[in-house]
């Protein structure tokens, strides 16, 4: 048995991976995740191991092989030869680590909570936010560094997760700061708690939207929930007094996601 860091080349990778006998299926959306770090320069040599029996059968490191074969790209990494080939089904049993564990080895407070309000907004920001996306531990990283007030969103004194999932509140908190703090969070404290409102007020009629939502078995997903506080809101700035808050949607899918003003 010997480990040795090695250059990979497509060639290698691709004579690798025809020694890929009884695997586990290949996860086309690992792969990509892979080549997407590959791609942004973003890979490092972190230790992982591509781990191959004493017969050439290969043991691990399919998806990292398979993303070197479709970018084109080489890159180095360690590799384990001479592994028995019955040690197959102890791999892969430890979890792996998430945006959260991630930011939570940085030190940060709240580091799940934060990993999903970075997510959020930067969906937000980009347009993609009803679009179901794999964000890789490096770019969690790199959103905190293009979103650090995201903190003290998670960090703020509005509570209240039974009528907004904490990730669309932090992100609602973030993005409404972004034009006016102090109404951000008397808009979401109002909204939450409920006390003091009056017919016709956005935050009025926003929560009496989340709570039928509440209680109701049919949920509206999280984007919707979403557009609906940033409409309240937009009401709020402009001062409206309104009935009803309705989204332009079609099929289940908002047509135009709205705009914080």
């Amino acid at each position: 048995m010997k480990s040795e860091l090695k250059t990979i080349t497509p060639s290698v990778a691709k004579m690798l991976l025809e020694n890929n006998i009884g695997n586990r299926a290949i996860n086309a959306i690992h792969v990509d995740e892979l080549a997407k770090e590959m791609k942004s320069g973003r890979w490092k040599i972190n230790g992982d191991t591509i781990r191959i029996g004493a017969t050439g059968r290969l043991l691990d490191g399919q998806h990292r092989l398979s993303a070197v074969v479709k970018t084109g790209i080489t890159i180095q990494s360690w590799v384990i030869e001479g592994l028995p080939d019955d040690i197959f089904d102890t791999i892969d049993l430890v979890k792996r680590r998430s945006g959260g564990d991630t930011l939570g080895c940085l030190g940060e407070i709240n580091a799940y909570r934060l990993n999903s309000a970075l997510i959020l907004v930067d969906k937000y920001m980009t347009g993609r936010v009803e679009k179901s996306l794999c964000y890789s531990n490096s770019e969690v990283k790199e959103l905190l560094s293009k979103y650090p007030e995201v903190r003290n969103s998670i960090n703020s004194k509005v509570k209240g997760k039974k009528l907004i999932l904490p990730s669309v509140m932090d992100a609602c908190h973030y993005l409404f700061s972004q034009k006016d703090v102090v109404l951000a969070e008397l808009f979401l404290e109002r909204v939450l708690r409920g006390s003091g409102l009056e017919e016709g007020e956005p935050e009025y009629v926003l929560r009496e939207k989340l709570v039928s939502n509440f209680l109701s078995k049919a949920k509206l997903n999280k984007a919707h929930v979403f557009a609906l506080c940033i409409k309240a809101w937009n009401h709020r700035r402009a001062g409206n007094k309104i009935q009803h808050l309705k989204l332009n949607e079609r099929d289940g899918k908002l047509i135009e996601f709205p705009v914080v003003q």
